[in-house]
Formats: C-alpha cells, structure tokens, sequence
C-alpha cells in the first residue's frame, strides 16, 4: 500500500509539473505575441514617418527649387528697375520653362502688380496693391529687413483658384531702396502631383494642414474631415508659413504581430513542443536504469580503448575490450603512463601525470605521447581524460585511449612525397631562377620594357617557390628529426648584429627603421646558423607587417638560467582568433589567395621546431592594433670571455 501510494504521488508530481509548465509556456507565448505585436506597430510607424519626411522634403525641395528660379529675374530688376515689358516677357518665359510648377509671375513695384506673365487668365491680377488682404504691415517689414522670400498659402486668387505665393523683395542697385516685389504664385495641384502627394494617399491616409499661430488648425488637401488616431506628422516650415502632414494607414495601425498566422502558429507549435519536451523529460527519469544498461553496451563495443580508473588509487577499475586489447594487463594502474615519451620521441623524465593534470584541470584532451605497448614496442596514442562523479559520490576517472600508427604512417608517407617532389624541383627551381635572374638583369641584352618586367615577375615568383621549397625541406627534416645541429658554444651580441646587418637591405627596401638596442654580452649552447635563421625568421615578419617608417627593435633580455632574444614591432599586432594556431604549419592571420602579405606560412613553424631542437623555445606577447614582441629563449650558458 505503501509503495502504491509513492507511486500516485510521484505520477501526481509528474503531472503537476507538467501542467505547470503548459501554463507557462502559455502566459510566455501570450507576452511574446504582445511584444512582437507592439515591434510590428512600431516598425510600421517608422516606415511610414519615413515616407513622410522624404515626402516633405520632397515637397519643400519643389517649392523652393521652383522660387529660386525666379532670383535671376529679380536681380535684373534690381539693377534696371525701369525694365520693359517686352525683356520682362522674355526673362519670364525662360523661367517658366525651368520651373514648371509656377502659375504665373508678377512685377510689383511699390507693391502695385505692374506686369505679369502670362498675362492670359491673370489679367484680373494687374493693379493688385499686395496690401490690400495679402500682405500685412508684418509681413511688408519682415520682407524689408530679412531681404529674403516670403511665402504664404493656400490663398484664393482674384483670377481665380488657389494657389501659393512667394513675395522676393528687390533692392534697387545704386540706391539700395525697396523697389518692391516680384510676386510668384505656384499651382498647389502640380506641386503636390511633382512632390508625390497624390501616389503617397494611394497607400493610406494623409492630409496638409496650416497652423498659423494665429487661426486654428484647418486641412487644405487629403482627408480634411478623417478622424486621425496617433497619426504620423511632419513640420514643412518656410519663411512665412508653417504645414503639417500628417498620415496613418488607412485600415488602422496594426493590432497584431507581423505575418500573424505564421507567428501564432509558431508560438502554440513552441507550446506544444516545449510540453511535450517536459513529458519527455519525465520519461526519461523513469527510464533511467534501461539507458545506463545501453549505455554500457556502448562502451563494452567502442572501437577504441576506453578504460575507468579510481582517483583515489589511481588503479584500474574496468575497461572495454579494445582497451584490453591495446594495453593488455600493463595500464593497471595510471602510473603507467608515466613512461610515455613526448609526441617527437623525446623520453620524458617526469613521463605523463594524469592524475596531477586532473586535478588541475577536470578534464584534458589531445595529449600525444609515445607508450611502450606489449609485443608492438613504444607506440604513438592519443589520450583524453575527465573526470566525472560516479552515482555512488565517489570520483572516477574516464581514459581514452586512440592508436595513431597508422594515422603516424599515412602523415609519414605524405611527408615523404613533399620531400621527394621538393628536393626533385629545386635543381630545376635553381637552374630556372637563375637564368631568369640574367634576362632580367640584362645579362643577354636590353629587353624591351614589357619583356624585362615579365622576366621580373618571374624571376620574384621562382623566388618565392624556391624559398616555400627550402622552407619544406627544413619542416620535413625537423618533424623526422633528420636536421643535422652543431651545438657549440655561441656568442649572442655578434650573431645579432650579423643578423642585422643580412636583413638591413630588406629593411631599406620596406622604408623600416632596424634599431639595435642593448645586447646582453652572454654565450648560449646552439647552433649558430640555426639560431641565425630562427632570429632571421622573426625579423623579416616584423619587417613584412610593419607599416613604413616605423620602427623594429632587436634587444635581449636575461633572467636567472635563461636568455631571451627579443624582436618588437610597431604592426597591427597578432589577431585574437590567430594565436592559438599562430605557429602551426601554412598557417596565416589572412590565409585568402588576396592576402596583403607575402610567405608560405612556415617560417614560425620552423623557428619553433629549431628552437625546441635546441632545447629553446619560441613565444610572443601582442595587443592589437599595439605591435607585437616575439622572443626566443636558450639556457644560459656563460658570460662570454673578453
């Protein structure tokens, strides 16, 4: 009775909990539909206040292209003031061909239209005294002191219609007198079908409105009589009026998310998915025992050597059959691996503490080593730790182990191939380049210009291949362990200085400043041309991303036991998302075919095989945008001898 009422208690939880979360999947889908929704109104609202700026603009662009016309006519009546009618025709129709939004133009001297063109239809509008209804005593003193255009409209015409006025106040010449005005009147309907009002109302609702500060506010185009809600407005000011456009779309603006059915469909699928995840969830806690049970079957047939160890004892708990297979009854214990040699062959005093770097770190992965197998000799394998807490609390620690041979002697056959094409293409490589070199030097006679630069380019080019093939052949040679060293006793200030003195013409030719700054005066054990073409490395890179007259700087420093050659730029610094792989093989920051600089991607990995060859190594520090400081690094040796 007991265990059945465990059992409705634990199916009730079960279902409490997933109820609860249907109800809040609901409640999150209900608030998201809101947010987007409200997303959705504001994007439409923006891209109509959009459409609606640039249609002012638009507008006001029209108005004042269409008056500015008119400025040449009014400084010619401001140096004749006396013109004639017949010059005045004449200058009028050359304006009305360039503003063709413009109703017609009048001479108003003493505010008294006097002449006005075309003089068809607007013969009412001679002798009209401005005063009299269309300009104020204000307005007759703004257009004086501010000697600039005044613009008033919608008005009614006395020719009849209505229509915009722009007054352009004249100055005579000589006496600096108000001579009066040129009077512009503009057909409202072509400039609003010129600005686009008319295609604009097509998508919606819009109205031009003028607010005075002195009347209320009063539609003159569109909707006049639409009740608005939250429309979007736009302020079209100009020296003596002050519009408004104001617009909304015509079915309101949206009251729901964009592209509601696929949104709201999306939101009950999330619903749906997410409850039938926690159904799931759920399911799985009571099929907990069955999937341990496959999951140990997963590791008794892993094809590779899977092995459990205690971090207490560090002995061998269980292991899989491909690990029994590997290591037969010899990786009882992690002491084992203390044997292993690093991933060049090199023994290793301290071997490999995987208990120690466990602990460190929980986890670990990519460890390459060398480890003596029984009947098969030292064997290269990849290892990959973690450790994990085991259903009873206590810790245990997971090994992987993977066999590299064959992946060792499938990387050694292609290194062989690379040698052997490398060393079959320089004889010809030297042979090309040099009598490349003597045609483009001119050895044979004068090229013409097009031939020389191309025996140029191809003498550069076989160049370069020839140094990407040296520059194999030393990486082949490292990673087998076949270079040849002569460990001597090595001075380090004149090996520097040499150095130098090889780069300097490369430097000139960059236009970069080589600085020597102070040299520790100490011996190291090394190989001197070895050492030569490692620091040879580092400076021709600093050269190479250095940016003209800038500045490289060779120094050295000494700390205890150990010396540092230091080469520091002034370049764009080493890419955050390069450094992990900075010394790799073909390995570039800009590895396009496009690429700004030259190499083959070789050079640090060859500094860093020749540094490690003799017992040095190789590193850098580098903020971006601040240069970089690479460094290589020997025991110390001695002082050296005066």
């Amino acid at each position: 009775m007991a265990i059945r009422t465990r059992t409705r208690g634990l199916l009730s939880l079960v279902w409490v909990a997933r109820m609860g979360v249907l109800v809040l999947m609901v409640s999150v889908a209900v608030l998201i539909d809101d947010v987007l929704t409200e997303r959705h109104r504001y994007d439409v609202r923006q891209q109509w206040q959009s459409g609606l700026n640039d249609l002012g603009l638009k507008l006001q662009s029209t108005i004042l292209q269409n008056v500015q016309t008119v400025w040449g006519l009014a400084a010619t009546v401001s140096v004749k003031p006396d013109i004639r009618e017949t010059e005045f025709r004449q200058l009028a129709s050359v304006i009305f061909e360039l503003a063709p939004q413009l109703r017609n133009i009048g001479l108003a001297p003493d505010l008294t239209i006097r002449n006005i063109y075309p003089l068809e239809g607007n013969e009412a509008a001679l002798g009209l005294d401005l005063t009299r209804g269309n300009l104020s005593p204000a307005q007759v003193q703004t257009l004086v002191q501010s000697e600039r255009a005044l613009f008033s409209g919608p008005i009614d015409l006395v020719q009849g219609g209505k229509g915009m006025a722009a007054r352009i106040p004249i100055f005579e010449q000589d006496t600096d007198r108000f001579w009066g005005v040129i009077s512009v009147i503009l057909d409202l309907e072509q400039l609003y079908r010129e600005a686009g009002l008319d295609r604009f109302a097509e998508s919606g609702r819009l109205a031009l409105l003028s607010n005075p500060e002195s009347a209320p506010v009063t539609a003159f185009y569109g909707d006049t009589n639409a009740e608005w809600h939250n429309p979007v407005d736009h302020e079209l000011t100009m020296p003596g009026i002050n519009w408004q456009l104001v617009a909304e779309p015509g079915d309101g603006w949206p009251s729901h998310p964009q592209s509601p059915w696929m949104v709201r469909s999306l939101l009950v699928i999330a619903v749906l998915v997410v409850f039938a995840g926690a159904c799931w969830l759920t399911s799985l806690l009571l099929r907990d025992f069955q999937m341990q049970r496959r999951f140990w079957g997963l590791f008794e047939l892993a094809p590779f050597g899977i092995g459990l160890y205690s971090t207490e004892t560090g002995g061998l708990l269980r292991s899989n059959n491909s690990f029994d297979d590997m290591f037969g009854k010899s990786a009882n214990d992690l002491a084992f691996f203390r044997s292993g040699s690093d991933r060049a062959g090199r023994e290793r005093p301290e071997g490999f503490d995987i208990l120690y770097m466990l602990r460190k770190n929980l986890r670990f992965t990519g460890l390459e080593g060398y480890f003596p197998l029984p009947g098969a000799g030292p064997t290269p394998l990849l290892l990959h730790g973690l450790t994990l807490d085991s259903p009873n609390g206590e810790s245990v620690i997971w090994l992987i182990a993977e066999d590299l041979s064959e992946k060792k002697k499938a990387e050694r056959v292609k290194n062989e191939f690379i040698s052997t094409v490398s060393h079959e293409l320089r004889t010809p490589l030297t042979s090309i380049a040099g009598s490349l070199g003597l045609l483009a030097n001119d050895a044979v006679g004068e090229l013409p210009p097009q031939a020389a630069r191309l025996a140029e380019i191809a003498h550069r080019n076989t160049l370069q291949l020839t140094f990407l093939i040296n520059d194999l052949l030393d990486i082949e040679k490292l990673m087998a362990g076949k270079m040849e060293f002569a460990i001597t006793d090595c001075s380090v200030e004149p090996l520097v200085r040499e150095c130098a003195e090889q780069i300097e013409n490369f430097s000139e030719e960059k236009r970069i400043r080589l600085t020597i700054g102070h040299l520790d005066p100490v011996v190291v054990k090394a190989d001197a041309a070895r050492l030569s073409q490692a620091l040879n490395n580092l400076l021709s890179n600093a050269i190479k991303f250095s940016s003209p007259n800038d500045s490289v700087e060779i120094y050295t420093e000494v700390s205890p036991g150990t010396l540092r050659i230091c080469v520091r730029d002034q370049g764009p610094g080493v890419p955050l998302e390069f450094r992990d792989r900075i010394f790799e093989r073909f390995s570039q920051a800009d590895s396009s075919d496009r690429r700004l600089k030259g190499g083959t991607g070789l050079g640090l990995a060859i500094t860093r095989e020749l540094m490690r060859a003799m017992g040095g190594d190789v590193g850098f520090h580098s903020k971006p945008g601040a240069g970089a400081c690479f460094w290589l690094s020997l025991p110390l040796n001695r002082p050296a001898v005066p």
